[in-house]
């Protein structure tokens, strides 16, 4: 207990603000940087366990990366028990243009809703957003796996401390200062299960002291990752489109009043030219498509990571600081041989092979069952320059100031069909030779016939390069931030000894900038529509102040706010946050925060334009296909607001720790984007809402970016571990498990309800199984290391159906030795093998296209690697 007091006034800050340094000697410049290493991330007093903090923190040591398996920082957030509906696996359907991003979603209140630091400094947000006009930061570009020393994640609401972003929580990536001399590590990791996947990552890092007062470290990352279809597993049930090749055909002489445009049927050859009929409401026949085999479970990546970081002591109370990093992401992804073509295009009674004597219109697409995938590439950079100081004014008050501007850029490349090109095709003036003029005739010389009545007709594979064109886009997102600190540990005396502040200012400033090519500016694109030129920008300005209060030996109080003002747009905010720690005796400690917390509309939501394709069933035929979804963003959106309420208990005894944890928020105002789906039900037949095309199929649905819908959550965090040494080595049991108690949704119309235990694909919320969580049991003896983890995902209801998605059970173990004594005297070289998801369990199956929910489940299989690691 005696310790106590200097812990709780050592250090007082609101970001990354260290004490002043006395470096006189190599030894000692290491001994200040494990002090800092103790208090700093974040406003509250970082203590080495959990039962000397007022908020919910939850630490990784590069180690524990190690133990876990993590090939990535992906493969962390996906462990995470209190992380629910990141975006992390490549899905087509619900991750137009953020493939090969990864993202943290804690507590499942979105990904906007976690704030992701680096050092304590904010990171530029992704280029690209989600689906549903999310925007985040893309933790694949933060820095290489060996350039970091931990992982520290705030686990409730910190608007108070951080501003924007922080609902839900803080994750604060820590980079190594303390690495004497390089290491280099290398991975080789393979799917070992029906077909195949390969990764393989170098890593690099050196670091050293310069002289007696100064520190470098440089790391270097390079990954090369290979592709997963699902064509190549056996888990894949049918996903089917009614726009297909072989087709479906609108034939306008066979209209009713129930088809006013003409009776659909599907093409005659349908099974025989390997689709399926199916038949839909009032007389209508379509030939399916089944795009499930071409759909990317895991993409092709290479990734090459850069980070360097310097310190050095300006003088005896001063420190200074800089980083450079580097990200590059080039990626491709194989979709379906076409995409549908959603604007029904005609085909005139002369087409040498119409048999239906009329003008009629296609519903299909130009390639479909048997042609080869095509392929989309996007190619993803970040860049970030950040600089600082801190030191010491006066005896006990002290300083820092920091300054970084980052930026992301994407180049995307899907591939589409050029409708006007197509159409011209079907009306024989295809072909990139063909004038298309008074002079051409159709068919004849370089003008060429589309036949959508054969796939196998040769001049269709003639006009690809004519149909399929390149849309293209370059999206940036640039941050800068300014920021000034001031803390003190003895702003006046209290029983428990002096209290400490903290006073800081921030300025950000925000832009986004996309631009397309022509084509895709005129929305020349038959499926993917296209996109307009957009720009955006806005700054924020924010005041923040804190105090902790050592109201005796054994209680602290604490309590912060921020004023943030975000202009015209978005308004201005205020969140106070106030926090508790009592140490009831020396095993047990108690702790207790409540905040107030909001997240502004992103520069997206507020200014952009955002076109991707949605799956819709038409309630006028009962169909169901894919159509774009466009939405613009509205200036007049205003913040989502929370309450974040967490009391928990630490109690710690020899080599016991058990952690628990009650927390709860109450989220409104949540910016989100309509649902298409509800727009189409509610205005089937308002062109201001739902377009559609001359044979009346939807072509695309206007939405728009709202404050509606609020989620109210809770839940427990539970963790223990001990250790036990015997002469057989030592055995360190351990679990982490987060159990939800409520999940509640409500709607835009107000209505309520209950998304516990459920898929939640349609609403606002994310995948919310009751029960996460993990056993896990590490052995070390000598020079050997084992580790075992056995991984629970709890089964859940899909809404939409009604059916039950089964649980998901892993397990995963490796096995290291070290062999520096063998090879190399005074030398580290450990030698790592392992599996993950041992037993090759197929995520559970969901009534959706893929078979898997790209939420919750993993679609990668087992996974064996090996792994050498060598220090020098």
């Amino acid at each position: 207990m005696g310790n106590y007091k200097p812990h709780l006034l050592s250090c007082f800050c609101m970001v990354c603000v260290s004490t002043n340094v006395h470096a006189e000697t190599n030894d000692e410049v290491q001994a200040q940087s494990s002090i800092e290493t103790i208090v700093v991330t974040g406003s509250r007093i970082r203590r080495s366990i959990q039962s000397e903090s007022s908020s919910p923190i939850s630490s990784t040591e590069l180690s524990d990366l190690t133990d876990i398996g993590a090939n990535d920082i992906r493969d962390l957030i996906e462990v995470l028990p209190f992380n629910a509906g990141s975006q992390n696996n490549s899905d087509n359907l619900s991750q137009n243009f953020t493939v090969g991003t990864s993202n943290v979603n804690l507590r499942g209140l979105g990904v906007s809703s976690t704030l992701v630091l680096l050092n304590g400094i904010r990171q530029v947000t992704s280029s690209v957003v989600t689906d549903q006009g999310a925007s985040f930061v893309d933790t694949a570009s933060l820095v290489p796996a060996l350039a970091i020393k931990r992982v520290e994640i705030l686990k409730d609401g910190a608007s108070a401390i951080y501003g924007s972003d922080a609902v839900a929580g803080v994750v604060n990536f820590i980079t190594r200062d303390d690495l004497e001399g390089g290491e280099v590590q290398y991975e080789y990791r393979s799917r070992w299960s029906e077909g195949s996947q390969d990764d393989t990552k170098i890593d690099f890092a050196y670091g050293g002291y310069v002289s007696d007062s100064a520190h470098m470290l440089l790391a270097i990352s390079y990954l090369e990752r290979s592709s997963l279809l699902l064509d190549e597993v056996d888990w894949l049930k049918p996903a089917t489109s009614s726009f297909g090749n072989p087709g479906s055909f609108v034939i306008p002489s066979l209209a009713d009043e129930n088809n006013p445009s003409g009776l659909t049927v599907a093409d005659p050859n349908c099974a025989a030219n390997g689709g399926s009929v199916s038949q839909g409401s009032n007389g209508n026949s379509f030939c399916l498509f089944d795009f499930g085999p071409q759909i990317t479970a895991v993409p092709d990546e290479d990734r090459l990571q850069a980070y360097a970081r310097a310190q050095w002591d300006w003088s005896d109370t001063t420190r200074m600081w800089a980083e450079l990093g580097y990200a590059r992401n080039k990626i491709t992804r194989e979709v379906s041989p076409s995409f549908p073509v959603l604007n029904a295009p005609s085909i005139l009674a002369s087409h040498p092979n119409n048999p239906y004597g009329e003008d009629i219109f296609f519903r299909g697409r130009p390639y479909g069952v048997g042609k080869p995938t095509e392929t989309n590439y996007y190619d993803h950079t970040t860049t970030r320059v950040a600089f600082g100081a801190d030191g010491e004014l006066t005896e006990g008050i002290y300083w820092q100031a920091s300054f970084v501007a980052a930026a992301n850029d994407a180049i995307l490349n899907p591939r589409d069909v050029i409708t006007d090109n197509f159409q011209a095709s079907l009306h024989g003036f295809g072909g990139n030779k063909c004038s298309g003029g008074a002079a051409s005739q159709a068919g004849v010389g370089e003008c060429y016939y589309f036949n959508p009545f054969d796939p196998q007709d040769p001049n269709n594979e003639l006009l690809r390069d004519y149909i399929i064109g390149d849309y293209m886009g370059d999206a940036e997102s640039e941050m800068r931030v300014y920021e000034a600190v001031i803390t003190g540990d003895s702003l006046f005396e209290l029983d428990g000894g002096d209290a400490g502040f903290a006073l800081g200012i921030q300025y950000r400033d925000e832009s986004i900038n996309n631009v397309y090519d022509s084509f895709t500016q005129q929305d020349s694109f038959a499926f993917l529509i296209g996109n307009q030129n957009f720009t955006g920008e806005r700054d924020v300005k924010a005041l923040f102040a804190e105090v902790l209060l050592p109201m005796s030996e054994n209680l602290e109080l604490g309590a912060a706010i921020r004023y943030e003002d975000y202009g015209e747009f978005g308004g201005d905010t205020t969140n106070p946050k106030v926090s508790f720690l009592w140490l009831a005796t020396e095993e047990l400690s108690f702790r207790g925060t409540f905040s107030t917390s909001f997240r502004a509309p992103s520069v997206h939501q507020l200014q952009g334009v955002q076109t991707n394709f949605a799956n819709i069933t038409d309630p006028e035929d009962g169909s169901t296909t894919f159509g774009g979804n466009r939405t613009i963003g509205d200036p007049n959106l205003v913040p989502e607001t929370s309450e974040a309420l967490n009391l928990g208990m630490s109690y710690a005894f020899d080599e016991y720790t058990f952690d628990i944890d009650y927390w709860d928020f109450s989220f409104e105002d949540v910016l989100t984007r309509e649902s298409h789906q509800a727009v189409v039900n509610a205005n089937p037949n308002d062109p201001s809402r739902v377009v559609r095309t001359s044979a009346g199929t939807i072509s695309i649905v206007n939405t728009k970016f709202i404050n509606a819908e609020a989620i109210d959550t809770s839940g427990l965090d539970i963790s223990a571990s001990t250790i036990y040494r015997t002469d057989y080595g030592d055995f360190s049991p351990q679990l982490k498990a987060t159990y939800l108690l409520s999940y509640d949704l409500m709607d835009a119309s107000g209505k309520t309800t209950d998304g516990l235990g459920k898929l939640n694909r349609n609403t606002v919320g994310n995948p919310s199984p009751r029960l996460r969580g993990s056993i896990g049991l590490n052995w070390s003896s000598g020079m050997h290391r084992a580790n075992f983890y056995i991984r629970h995902v709890a089964s859940y209801t899909n809404d939409t159906s009604g059916a039950n998605i089964d649980s998901f059970n892993t397990l995963d173990m490796q096995y290291s030795v070290n062999l520096g004594q063998v090879l190399k005297e005074d030398s580290e070289t450990n030698l790592i093998v392992g599996v993950v998801n041992a037993t090759d369990e197929a995520p559970p199956y969901v009534a959706i296209a893929g078979s898997y929910d790209p939420r919750t489940g993993d679609p990668r299989g087992r996974r064996a690697y090996i792994k050498f690691q060598f220090s020098f």
